[in-house]
């Protein structure tokens, strides 16, 4: 009997190209699949940054709005208790960051849909258009100084709590 030494080709192939191709298609899939999940986390990051960056001027916008109120309030002697108006230097700085943080509003509404959401985006724009309305109405006199006031701070306050309910279920956060 003759022994077999010729080494089969054919046989060798057939049996090594099932695990080299099963490990190139894993590692095409891993790789795929990382990245993929990467760039979810890195969109994730920036969509969080941008709804905290815009929470935080909302959160100005609103106190800055309170503070007006307020200072309404005690000019016609019904002022909180305890509430005492800033001196001017102080009052001049935050009206004045507080025209940056509308302008900041305005920008940000511009890219809105791209950076942050669809309905973010709605949010900035009803805010805006609000705040509009409330100038002309009191531009035109049908809206007294103290409405004005009033509604400015309605309008900031659900700004910021529309914008807090839509980062935290874009962002699928639970409290």
């Amino acid at each position: 009997m003759e022994a077999h030494t010729s080494f089969d080709w054919l046989d060798f192939t057939s049996k090594a190209a099932g695990p080299v191709l099963a490990a190139i298609l894993a590692a095409i899939l891993a790789t795929w699949f990382s990245s993929n999940r990467f760039y979810k986390e890195k969109w994730w990051e920036k969509r969080l940054q941008s709804f905290t960056d815009l929470i935080e001027i909302a959160y100005r916008v609103k106190m800055v709005d309170d503070y007006s109120l307020e200072c309404q309030y005690l000019n016609k002697g019904e002022g909180s208790h305890g509430f005492n108006q800033h001196p001017k230097d102080v009052a001049d700085a935050l009206y004045a960051e507080y025209w940056r943080d509308i302008q900041d509003i305005e920008r940000i509404s511009q890219l809105a849909e791209f950076t942050l959401t669809p309905k973010a985006a709605k949010i900035l724009n009803d805010f805006l258009a609000k705040r509009k309305q409330i100038r002309s109405d009191f531009h035109e006199e049908a809206m007294s100084s103290e409405d004005c006031e009033e509604e400015d701070y309605k309008a900031s306050k659900k700004l910021l709590e529309e914008l807090v309910a839509e980062a935290k279920g874009n962002l699928k956060i639970r409290h």
